[in-house]
């Protein structure tokens, strides 16, 4: 029976055991730590992602000697993107669509939370203060959002933004645009400063790797339209914080809506914490119950595929070398 070592808070849903489609079952290992790590040796499989266990992901792989496949609980493998795993031959799959309607979500809440200011208005509550303004914000209708990185999450977001009247522009670095795609522009990763100067929203939904770390710094912040709103669902190293802190406090600005940062936690005395244009939440933007779930169906899915060997024919197989 193959072993899987898997995050603590996956194996309480679904026991010690899971039966594969077609027959067989695998043995499921929890990331506990402690007397646990001498068995990881077992271990082909690891069920893992950000944060997720008391190792880290150097420490798992150096006690899994036997490991042959990884399955991401996240989309991004910034984690798993080394040269080791590649010359060990490990395979990598991902969950990339799978939080996509929890973070477009997120994604539509932050903007509206821009839009309208709801961290003022929030402080009016605390305060028990009634300030009504005939005027309160704008409207997302009829504004510009530009989404950096049109993979799966950009593309559900890109629904829900036309849906509400929004113009979508968006990057990708194959920007070949095919039948119904909810955009209006796809540019390639050298349209990124059009982009920046012409959308009164950014949205970061791109992954992180040695090209795109601190995508956004001084020169971008400075081609951005003035007034902008960002809000970042992706990487916190997508964005040089020093510059994001220096473009809002010239207003070049408007609000963040930061659900993830570097580093991770941010430390208490970040100006983040306190700045009254910036909504900081700790990486919890695709994190719903539904989500997981459908993470987990992707794995089950691939789990027959995987102990048939037809590695080939995982859903959402990782080429390691596109993001070394």
């Amino acid at each position: 029976m193959i072993t899987v070592a898997i995050a603590q808070a996956l194996a309480e849903k679904h026991g010690e055991e899971i039966e594969v489609a077609g027959g067989g079952r695998v043995r499921l290992l929890p990331l506990r730590g402690g007397e646990d790590e001498a068995r990881l040796r077992e271990a082909e499989i690891a069920v893992y992602g950000l944060n997720e266990g008391p190792l880290s992901f150097r420490e798992l792989i150096d006690r899994m000697p036997g490991l042959r496949w990884i399955h991401s609980t996240g989309a991004g493998i910034e984690s798993f993107a080394s040269p080791e795993l590649q010359a060990r031959g490990v395979l990598v799959t991902n969950s990339s669509g799978v939080y996509a309607p929890a973070m477009a979500e997120y994604a539509l809440a932050g903007m509206v939370s821009i839009a309208r200011d709801l961290p003022r208005l929030i402080e009016q509550q605390k305060q028990r203060r009634w300030n009504h303004e005939p005027v309160s914000g704008t409207e997302l209708y009829g504004k510009r959002v530009g989404i950096v990185g049109y993979g799966a999450t950009g593309r559900y977001l890109a629904t829900v933004c036309k849906a509400l009247g929004m113009e979508v522009w968006a990057t990708k670095r194959k920007p070949i645009v095919t039948a119904g795609e909810p955009v209006d522009r796809l540019l390639g990763t050298e349209g990124l400063p059009r982009l920046l100067g012409a959308c009164d929203y950014v949205v970061l939904t791109a992954s992180l790797n040695s090209t795109t770390r601190h995508l956004l710094g001084d020169a971008e912040f400075h081609a951005m339209k003035h007034g902008v709103g960002l809000v970042n669902i992706a990487r916190g190293g997508l964005v040089d914080q020093e510059a994001l802190l220096a473009a809002l406090a010239d207003d070049r600005v408007r609000g963040a809506v930061l659900d993830v940062v570097e580093p991770e936690p941010l430390p208490p005395e970040s100006p983040f914490w306190t700045h009254p244009h910036v909504l900081v939440t700790s990486h919890i933007s695709g994190g719903s119950p539904e989500g997981w779930a459908r993470s987990m169906d992707l794995f089950r899915r691939n789990l027959p595929r995987y102990l048939d060997g037809d590695l080939g024919d995982l859903g959402n197989l990782v080429d390691l070398a596109d993001h070394l």
